[in-house]
């Protein structure tokens, strides 16, 4: 089980620590040189401590510990999109389910707190455990910028993916919700999964 709270500044440490990972960087990161501590600090603190960043800190439950982060990015009011990153950092939380629950509890937040009508993400190809997760929490395949990332001699698609506000309703309240059933809440400092 895992709850969503602000980063704190003590979080640093960890992504730094992620972010200097090759499997890491494998997985998430468009080129795979290791960043920098400068660079590490500054997505830091303008993706993630920034006061108008839609980002959060992803606990595992009951002990608190800090395993990965969420953002949103390139929020898109007049359209009513955002798109969507996580990132799972401690590798022993990796295939339990927590990155689908995180993934879970922010599609709530984009669409019964923040109203938007669209969350897309991308993912590389070869990450299916991650493909999995997202279709898992409602995603859908909608396209693929065809052999756009290179590994190790090889080149793999970057799959676009994205889920509707009526499909995360259908999914989470059943096709005939009511607007009371979508009333739940959201917490800043701490939102616990379901």
């Amino acid at each position: 089980m895992v709850a969503l709270r602000r980063p704190l500044q003590t979080d640093l440490p960890s992504v730094v620590a992620w972010y200097r990972d090759p499997e890491i960087a494998r997985l998430t990161r468009y080129q795979t040189r290791q960043m920098t501590q400068a660079e590490i600090e500054r997505f830091f603190q303008v993706r993630m401590l920034a006061p108008d960043a839609l980002a959060y800190s992803i606990v595992e439950l009951p002990s608190k510990r800090f395993i990965g982060f969420t953002t949103f990015s390139a929020l898109d009011g007049d359209n009513g999109s955002v798109m969507f990153h996580i990132t799972i950092g401690e590798q022993d939380a990796w295939g339990r389910g927590l990155g689908t629950e995180a993934t879970q509890l922010m599609l709530h937040h984009a669409f019964d707190r923040l109203g938007l009508h669209r969350v897309g993400l991308s993912v590389f190809s070869y990450n299916t455990r991650a493909i999995r997760a997202y279709e898992k929490a409602g995603f859908r395949i909608e396209g693929r910028l065809r052999e756009a990332i290179q590994r190790q001699g090889s080149y793999f698609d970057e799959v676009q993916m994205g889920i509707l506000a009526d499909e995360w309703v259908a999914a989470q309240y059943g096709t005939a919700a009511t607007d009371g059933d979508a009333d739940r809440s959201f917490v800043d400092e701490v939102v616990a999964s379901r």
